[in-house]
């Protein structure tokens, strides 16, 4: 029997990915999550077992300890993978003990914690000099004054750690447009005890948004690079990829390796960057350090993240890979693209012409849909109708 998986966090396409590159290749994967009726991929054929856990968001410890006991039942240490950052935030709190029942990558104490939290990794990106957005961290000792009078205008507020900021306010990030937006703004993300910063924007549309994904070994050698386009977002300008396609640059893949390998980075992560579209350059927008949303992408393009971080857990690594050519897939999440196209063309960043084109020109691999596996489909489906049943429920009743 393959040594076996167990993947934290089943409710998001995030997850669903890794469940199917993993069953498909026959490994066992143990799929937990803290409330089924939401958790969409444990509908996958390709979970061995369906475990509930404790609430991840509420009882870190309580989970901790869950999966302490969860692994004390398996004859091997299984690899453990996280499909979200406050699952990678447990792993990396708790290394020292899970590391006794867990194979995951072994990076240095406190790492994950400021590749994360925002704030943390705008102080990694000052320590290590590297580019990014003009930032201000909002803390007790700001000096709001200079913040407002030095920040260019529209900026963004960001949360420090993203999971708990949509939590609060049901979007990844607050645009302001001038400094009468921006002091409420603030006074209603620490009123919500958040911790936040001013970070410039750097302009362009959704395609100037660029991702570099990677594997580093223990050794600290990057053995797989992979670099992608984003065409289109949700929510639009701040969100997370509906289309997006393979593209290879070497600038971007060399300044990925640069700075992965300046922080210490190990395990499989994934760097976006924004392109200036005056002077060319990358900024780093963030670094995520859990499984990612491209997954299918990755698959569709042969260059499987997910079985290679597995494959060198067990000690059995695969060969070294960097794909250097430009392959004709593109990720698509048809049910979030919609939703964006008509955001797009109300805002008139669009014309119908522009969304139908890059959508004609890729093969999909797509966010939920298998062939193979069609009922997570059925379960996304389900959760959706529900949600606008929902909302027409709603309109009625106060109608």
């Amino acid at each position: 029997m393959q040594t076996p998986v167990v993947i934290l966090g089943a409710n998001f396409y995030t997850a669903l990915g890794a469940i199917r590159t993993l069953g498909r290749r026959g490994i066992p994967v143990y799929a937990l999550d803290y409330h089924f009726p939401t958790a969409y991929a444990l509908a996958s054929r390709y979970v061995t077992r369906r475990i509930l856990c404790p609430d991840v968001n509420t009882d870190e410890e309580g989970l901790a300890r869950f999966l302490l006991d969860l692994g004390k039942s398996f004859p091997e240490r299984p690899v453990l993978m996280a499909t979200a950052d406050n699952y990678a935030l447990l792993i990396s709190r708790y290394a020292e003990e899970l590391s006794r029942y867990y194979l995951f990558p072994d990076n240095r104490a406190n790492l994950l914690e400021k590749v994360i939290d925002k704030k943390g990794l705008a102080q990694l990106a000052e320590e290590h000099g590297l580019r990014i957005p003009q930032t201000f961290i909002v803390d007790q000792e700001a000096n709001l004054a200079k913040i407002t009078s030095n920040i260019a205008y529209p900026c963004i507020i960001k949360p420090a750690l993203s999971h708990k900021f949509v939590r609060v306010f049901r979007q990844k990030c607050i645009f302001v447009n001038n400094e009468g937006e921006l002091l409420p703004a603030l006074k209603t993300a620490q009123d919500s005890r958040l911790e936040v910063m001013v970070q410039e924007i750097i302009p362009g549309f959704d395609d100037r948004m660029y991702v570099f994904d990677a594997y580093i070994n223990k050794q600290g050698r990057v053995t797989h690079t992979f670099s992608a386009q984003k065409l289109r977002q949700f929510p639009i300008n701040f969100g997370s990829s509906t289309l997006t396609h393979q593209v290879f640059i070497r600038e971007l893949i060399e300044l990925g390796r640069e700075y992965m390998q300046k922080i210490g980075y190990r395990g499989y992560g994934e760097i976006e960057f924004k392109q200036h579209p005056d002077n060319g350059l990358f900024y780093l927008i963030e670094i995520n350090a859990r499984l990612s949303t491209l997954n299918i992408l990755f698959d569709q393009c042969g260059v499987e993240f997910t079985y290679i971080m597995y494959r060198d857990l067990i000690g059995n690594p695969l060969p070294d890979f960097h794909l250097e050519e430009e392959r004709p897939w593109a990720f698509w999440h048809a049910y979030e693209d919609l939703i964006s196209c008509f955001a797009y063309l109300k805002k008139k960043q669009l014309t119908l012409g522009q969304i139908i084109k890059p959508w004609r020109a890729h093969r999909k691999a797509h966010a939920v849909w298998a062939a193979d596996d069609p009922l997570p489909l059925f379960a996304f489906s389900r959760l959706i109708f529900g949600k606008i049943a929902g909302k027409l429920l709603r309109v009625v009743t106060r109608t």
